[in-house]
């Protein structure tokens, strides 16, 4: 199982959107993927079509030490999410589980590498849907970053998103203690409007900062009302004709080769 982690400390710049879509492409093309909702916004969990009253085990419960009376194993944590297009299985969150708790176990950055290991065999692909934060209030980001085998950052073509990308080397520094090979395989900008001179400007600037630093920038994800439309529905996004499907099909392919 190849796992990806969509990562950016800036919220809003489409990581849940990247996730969930690249999911439904995964799935429609026959993978078993599983999304990993590490973002205690839950966004991922309501736009695979969970509410926020769900009241069913979540992320946290398998992240807790095995010895605690609430700790789940993780395949007991799994939701099925079953469209026409495939399957997405996931392991959601709900905003009212905090992680903060979690600091307090000795090596909890661990805790869901370990579980992952336990169903290795079950799927093709992890996409887990990361945080604004690696901070300690953050521990889900912990988490995510010491699990992955690949890191994503998605990067919308504004001036604090752009900001967030100069200084994630420095905050993944911080988590070399635990992994020391954690860094950024590639940029992917998104929510990006062709008649936005801004726009193109800054992609342009990701493309050369990229160069630079030898880390690929991956398919541009046009801006397009309707997906969210579709999210919101709890739709996935090849379920619509539209140059951000095609997009998102291109950028499956790319994240599935790095």
């Amino acid at each position: 199982m190849k796992k990806i982690a969509l990562y950016n400390r800036k919220g809003g710049v489409g990581k849940s959107t990247t996730t969930i879509n690249l999911a439904h492409v995964y799935a429609r093309d026959g993978l078993r993927v599983l999304v990993i909702d590490a973002d205690d916004q839950a966004s991922s969990t309501n736009g695979l079509g969970l509410t926020n009253d769900y009241e069913g085990k979540v992320l946290l419960d398998c992240l807790l030490e095995e010895n605690d009376p609430f700790y789940t194993p993780i395949e007991q944590v799994i939701v099925t999410c079953e469209y026409e297009t495939g399957t997405v299985y996931l392991v959601p969150t709900r905003r009212s589980a905090s992680p903060s708790d979690l600091t307090s176990q000795i090596g909890y950055e661990y805790r869901l590498s370990e579980e992952l290991a336990k169903i290795d065999e079950l799927f093709d692909i992890c996409l887990i849907d990361c945080p604004g934060s690696t901070s300690a209030l953050n521990p889900y980001a912990r988490c995510a970053l010491v699990a992955q085998d690949r890191i994503v950052m998605p990067v919308q073509m504004q001036k604090f998103s752009m900001d967030a990308v100069y200084s994630a080397p420095e905050e993944l520094e911080e988590m070399k203690r635990f992994r020391e090979d954690i860094h950024i395989a590639a940029f992917i900008p998104t929510m990006v409007s062709a008649r936005s001179k801004g726009d193109v400007t800054t992609v342009e600037e990701l493309e050369e900062l990229g160069k630079e630093v030898g880390i690929p920038v991956l398919t541009t994800i046009p801006y397009a009302v309707k997906v969210q439309t579709l999210q919101r529905e709890s739709r996935p996004v090849i379920d619509h004709k539209s140059p951000a499907t095609d997009a998102y099909l291109q950028l499956a392919q790319e994240v599935l080769s790095l």
